[in-house]
């Protein structure tokens, strides 16, 4: 009984839990429906305006009760659209405002950036164009953080017309111009190119404007070297025709404005055929063409079949204008009044100040004081609006240098860090190539002073062998020949050989090892006195006077055998007969100076010489031999 009661209270819960759960997932299903169903019945085309607002504002009331944010923001999106299509652009921003403020508190970059987009379109078109500025400007700041370089051109597009219409020409070219430079690094497509005319045309329109006349032509035969769409092609023919209008060379503008006029034809829009022919015929009218007010009158009935009032008021006043240039004040002035009546539909100051100017010329000076009252007010506003932007234009690039300054202090921070870390790669990388070179150049001069020693025992040997062969073998020879011979003497073998044991011994001496442990000026003098002879008298100066012991080594082995090759030479080749060696001691230098009253030479450094000087210079020293024919031989040997 109680496993019954066990099972029947776990089958109880089990289905409870899972009539909850499915109960959950109902109306979760049954929420999404719903919220789907009033977005698409938003975007019925079969409903009014006032039915949609409706069904979306009944999905943003359920999306907020239930926490969908997604949904709140997607029925904010869609409101302010309906709105900006029934032209209350008043509540299109302040749904979009409704917008960034969710978006920038859920930090949804996509959102913000539609809000931003949003409140500088509605504003443009709602004719708050300082409003609109801003916008356009944090919206560009985004699009480069986001990388869009087509979002930032778009921007910019709508930053230099708002400045443009403002009156800011220099601002609007600076903008223009940044747009350009970020499309010459974009590839070529239809909206690059598309782009690129809208920005070049408004730049002739400014160049226009300041009167850069041939930089706006220039601009313009540019364009039309590359422009294939029609549309494209009859807007620069028309700009390049206002810049000849201006100029006054209204046969030039006639040809510019004959080409778009044909061109409409092609497309076969009557607006446009109407524009363009109104267009040509004021111009002719300027060179007095007979068939201009023929023109001008079909080109205003073409435009009254549509009732634009812009167009119509444009016909008007170049109407107006035609009479005006004939002196036919009652047809300028019935033009004019009809041009008057036409502002007073659209409301726009500027075209009622022209149409006024027209009236006044005609002699209604009743309007005088409405004509000074709308130039005041526009030059007024103009000027409000001149400082509001500067004002507007010095906060936002506050805030830019403020933004700017905080990334340069944590760039410069990341640069220091990369620095030091660079200097330690550095350093470390100096010292191991330092290493390294030590290593190779210690094993290169170790090389280098392993060949040299290997040369100079060579030369050595070579040396020695030379003079055992010249010297002792021919000797030998000779007394060889001495003793086969009968007559031969022994007094005079004897002889011969004492004088081969006499060059052996001198041979000996000069390659043998030096005795450095003896003091070195008695070992020095010894070798001197082995050269001293009946016929030859050395003479030495200051030899013991010096403080030998202060010498190296190196310098004592240098200096006995430099001197040894002096006596060596002096004996075989200068047939001296007095020899002086001068030995002195100027500061740290230690000075030798030899001569001898033999034949001299010309000289000329052979094995011998060079090997002396070689020895010096490896010391840091200086050589330098001093001779002529007949006049005795000079050597001066500084350490």
């Amino acid at each position: 009984m109680n496993f019954i009661k066990t099972s029947f209270l776990f089958f109880f819960f089990f289905y409870s839990f899972f009539l909850s759960v499915f109960s959950f997932q109902l109306q979760g299903q049954e929420l999404n429906d719903s919220l789907n169903y009033y977005y698409d019945l938003s975007k019925d085309n079969q409903k009014t305006s006032d039915e949609k607002l409706k069904a979306i504002n009944r999905l943003i009331d359920l999306a907020n009760q239930h926490n969908q944010i997604d949904f709140v923001l997607n029925g904010l999106n869609r409101k302010s659209y309906l709105y900006s299509k029934i032209g209350d652009y008043n509540k299109a921003i302040s749904t979009a405002q409704i917008l960034l403020e969710i978006s920038n508190k859920e930090k949804d970059t996509s959102k913000i950036l539609l809000a931003f987009r949003k409140l500088a379109d509605y504003n443009r078109r709602n004719d708050s164009l300082l409003n609109a500025f801003q916008y356009y400007q944090k919206h560009k700041d985004l699009n480069i953080r986001l990388n869009d370089s087509l979002g930032i051109i778009r921007d910019l597009r709508f930053i230099t017309s708002i400045q443009y219409k403002l009156g800011l020409l220099h601002e609007s070219e600076s903008s223009a111009v940044q747009a350009i430079k970020i499309l010459d690094k974009l590839p070529v497509n239809a909206k690059t190119s598309e782009a690129r005319i809208g920005l070049s045309n408004h730049l002739g329109i400014i160049y226009n404007q300041l009167g850069n006349y041939e930089g706006a032509l220039d601009l313009y035969n540019k364009l039309l070297e590359t422009a294939t769409d029609i549309h494209h092609i009859n807007i620069i023919h028309n700009n390049k025709a206002n810049v000849y209008r201006e100029q006054k060379k209204f046969e030039l503008a006639a040809a510019e404005f004959e080409k778009v006029y044909h061109n409409s034809l092609k497309l076969n829009d009557e607006k446009q055929i109407a524009r363009a022919l109104n267009n040509l015929a004021f111009v002719k009218s300027k060179f007095n063409n007979p068939k201009a007010l023929e023109d001008l009158m079909m080109a205003l009935n073409m435009r009254k079949k549509h009732n634009d009032s812009h167009d119509l008021f444009s016909s008007y006043t170049s109407i107006a204008e035609y009479f005006k240039d004939r002196g036919r004040i009652t047809e300028m002035a019935y033009y004019a009044k009809k041009a008057y009546d036409m502002t007073l539909v659209t409301g726009n100051s500027i075209d009622r100040i022209m149409a006024l100017s027209f009236l006044i010329e005609t002699g209604d000076v009743s309007l005088v004081k409405e004509y000074k009252k709308l130039t005041d007010s526009i030059a007024n506003a103009q000027q409000i609006n001149e400082n509001k932007f500067a004002y507007i234009k010095y906060n936002y690039f506050q805030k830019e240098q403020e933004a700017r300054a905080i990334e340069l202090k944590f760039k410069e921070g990341q640069l220091i860090a990369e620095k030091e870390k660079l200097n330690k790669t550095i350093f470390q990388s100096i010292t191991i190539i330092g290493l390294l070179l030590t290593i190779f150049l210690y094993i290169i001069i170790k090389s280098k002073h392993k060949k040299e020693k290997l040369l100079q025992v060579y030369n050595t040997e070579t040396r020695i062998s030379k003079k055992v062969h010249d010297e002792v073998a021919n000797e030998i020879y000779h007394v060889m020949n001495k003793l086969q011979s009968k007559n031969a003497k022994e007094e005079t073998v004897l002889d011969d050989l004492e004088s081969i044991y006499s060059k052996t011994r001198d041979i000996s001496k000069e390659s043998g090892i030096i005795d450095l442990t003896e003091n070195f000026d008695e070992v020095l003098n010894d070798l001197l006195q082995n050269f001293h002879s009946s016929e030859v008298s050395v003479i030495t100066k200051g030899l013991k006077q010096l403080n030998w012991d202060i010498v190296t080594d190196l310098k004592k082995t240098a200096i006995y055998r430099v001197v040894q090759e002096l006596m060596t030479n002096m004996k075989k080749h200068s047939n001296a007969t007095i020899v002086v060696l001068k030995f002195e001691k100027s500061k740290d230098k230690l000075i030798i100076n030899y001569s001898d009253n033999g034949i001299g030479c010309s000289i000329k450094k052979h094995n011998g010489l060079q090997n002396a000087e070689n020895r010096i210079v490896s010391l840091n020293g200086t050589i330098t031999f001093d001779s002529q024919v007949n006049k005795g031989f000079k050597v001066k040997i500084t350490i």
